[in-house]
């Protein structure tokens, strides 16, 4: 009998130790677990090329040509600099969604202006023209937006999207040259003053859109269109035209609509570190809308815009960090 004695104190001492060891095991498993992060986040920057052409044209009324005056920007070439950035939700009400954000802004060193003047319907009965350089225009734009991200597979994720974009344009004329002029042919050549005209634009645009994406490890390809509702102004200085107003010689108002269209793709370093390249293209029109011209003598008068077109494509290139 007294050597069972032991037996009590030796089976607690094992089942102290077992409980130990499973408290161990239990503490390593739940500190080698890691919380799933709340958000994930993108900053990229880089640089790029925007080539657009700008036009727009008026009536002369009720006893005017149908387009009385027209002018074009034509394959401006902006040089840009881009920023965005994109915060993946993982947890909360948010959970699978994209908040985005993005800005360029670009100055401008190829692009050509014309400048035409009507008698007749449709273009017709031309009696002036002139030619300048849109060199040194300016462009900024601005994107919000914010996408739901639907799982297709384990590669492959639908996005729709909404969004807000603001784009502004401070569109320059200079080196007028004169090549049509019927009613006074000797003014053909160099403008005898110095061209500095400006017309400034801004575009409020309210989008829905689609997104398609592809991503394996280190490979991401991704594809969005959007339609686009648009709300458009203008201001211009003719600083040459001694009957207008300065510093606001005439402005512009109307709304329409339009498109994009994204391609990009990125190659992934490792998890902190892309390199991305985007190709992009747009494509606005407005409705019919109003021109106000402000003259010199204090009066003005109103006249139909016909319509606003800016077609845009461009491609960019830049660095993806991951946090």
């Amino acid at each position: 009998m007294p050597i069972l004695k032991p037996l009590p104190k030796l089976l607690n001492a094992i089942i102290i130790l077992s409980g130990l060891l499973l408290a161990s095991t239990g503490a390593q498993a739940y500190y080698d677990v890691q919380p799933l992060s709340a958000y994930e986040l993108e900053f990229n920057t880089g640089v790029g090329n925007a080539r657009g052409t700008l036009s727009w044209n008026i009536s002369g009324g009720e006893n005017g040509p149908n387009i009385l005056s027209e002018l074009t920007y034509r394959d401006v070439n902006f040089r840009q600099f881009t920023m965005s950035s994109t915060l993946k939700m993982k947890r909360g009400w948010l959970a699978n969604h994209d908040l985005m954000v993005s800005f360029s802004t670009g100055t401008a060193n190829e692009g050509t202006v014309q400048d035409s003047d009507y008698d007749g319907d449709n273009r017709t009965q031309e009696y002036s023209r002139s030619l300048s350089s849109a060199v040194d225009s300016k462009m900024q734009d601005i994107n919000l937006g914010l996408a739901r991200r639907i799982r297709l597979d384990s590669h492959q994720t639908l996005r729709p999207m909404l969004g807000y974009t603001h784009k502004t344009q401070n569109m320059l004329m200079t080196e007028g040259v004169q090549t049509i002029n019927t009613d006074n042919p000797t003014a053909i050549g160099p403008f005898r003053g110095t061209l500095k005209s400006t017309y400034d634009t801004q575009w409020d645009s309210l989008w829905l859109g689609l997104g398609w994406n592809l991503e394996t490890r280190h490979h991401q390809l991704g594809l969005s269109a959007r339609y686009e509702w648009l709300n458009y102004a203008a201001v211009a200085d003719w600083n040459l035209r001694s009957d207008f107003s300065h510093p606001k010689s005439f402005e512009q108002s109307a709304t329409g609509n339009g498109f994009g269209l994204n391609l990009d793709y990125a190659f992934k370093f490792n998890q902190t570190l892309s390199l991305w390249i985007n190709w992009q293209q747009r494509s606005w029109n407005t409705d019919p809308g109003q021109d106000t011209v402000y003259f010199a003598d204090g009066s003005r008068g109103t006249t139909q815009l016909n319509e606003v077109s800016w077609k845009e494509s461009g491609i960019a290139t830049g660095m993806i960090l991951h946090f």
